[in-house]
């Protein structure tokens, strides 16, 4: 990004046309009942560089769950409490063919931690006296991490997230069974659902990804916030894992690491240039937001983004 500002932001609201040609395909995620309520035409852009300059666009402020984005808060929290021998022996690395809910990539251990069950695995190995402290040391890391504190919990969501969590609920009971971990099984998967439940705008998210972009420092006092293996790791299996069975597919087309949510958002991460999160609701048929990918392929290839080229 070595142009002036206004042309960048040109550059972006032309990509955002393109991308909105898309906006007639997908559906809002129904399987939670609060995710049925939201705006279908929502949308918002945040891309924010590792030098610290922010280009918003569309509802900046708008506040929704991050879902599935919140895997990579439990892969680095447990990480940063725990080996990666420890870790890894627990959860695999491995992308899956099978839905993100699915209990078929399980075997010995989850497939990779950014399906449900390997993040359920993940987030039984943070540590804590309680559930409240668990929850609000993941709190404390994302805020630290995103200089930011527009990170707020959804009661709303949780509640209705955990009332229909049935299909979790045996993933989490199964991983119970397989000695994956030792605590009680509800406790896990309503940590994990909590977690989930976690509300926020693109341009915190986006900021949060500019630090993974900028090898774990604050890009704006340069301090160390992520050490720099566990950065290396997470955008790893973002690139390999992060859009449900459908990772190989979009990194090959699109070519930034990345992780999705069925709330909408996916958050991008290009090494040593910018974070990138978008929020659209309208899902395709994996769980990934129609416009957003559709987006990121385009600032991927007009920006010149792609980790590929």
């Amino acid at each position: 990004m070595f142009m002036k500002r206004e042309d960048i932001e040109k550059e972006i609201e032309e990509c955002i046309k393109k991308a909105k040609n898309f906006s007639n395909q997908g559906e809002v995620a129904s399987y939670i009942p609060e995710l049925k309520n939201v705006d279908e035409n929502g949308f918002a852009l945040s891309i924010v560089t590792t030098s610290g300059d922010i280009y918003n666009f569309g509802e900046k402020e708008k506040i929704f769950s991050v879902q599935s984005i919140s895997k990579i808060f439990t892969l680095i929290m447990a990480l940063k409490d725990n080996t990666t021998d420890e870790v890894f022996s627990k959860v695999g690395t491995e992308p899956t063919r099978y839905e993100f809910n699915s209990l078929i990539p399980i075997d010995q251990r989850a497939a990779n931690p950014f399906i449900n069950a390997g993040a359920m695995t993940t987030t039984s190995m943070i540590y804590g006296k309680s559930e409240e402290e668990k929850f609000n040391r993941v709190m404390e890391l994302i805020k630290q991490m995103s200089d930011d504190g527009t990170f707020t919990f959804m009661e709303n969501i949780y509640k209705s997230e955990i009332s229909t969590t049935d299909r979790n609920r045996a993933i989490a009971y199964y991983l119970k069974s397989k000695n994956i971990f030792a605590q009680n099984a509800d406790e896990v998967l309503d940590l994990y659902v909590r977690i989930c439940s976690i509300g926020t705008n693109v341009e915190s998210l986006a900021k949060l990804g500019a630090l993974l972009a900028n090898e774990g420092f604050d890009i704006h006092s340069s301090n160390l916030i992520i050490p720099q293996n566990i950065v290396q790791m997470t955008i790893a299996q973002m690139a390999s894992c992060g859009m449900y069975e459908k990772s190989g597919e979009y990194l090959m087309k699109v070519g930034i690491p990345s992780k999705s949510g069925v709330g909408g958002a996916i958050l991008g991460v290009v090494p040593n240039k910018c974070g990138i999160c978008v929020y659209s609701p309208k899902l395709d048929k994996s769980g990934n937001s129609v416009v957003g990918k559709n987006l990121l392929k385009i600032l991927s290839a007009d920006l010149g983004l792609n980790i590929f080229l």
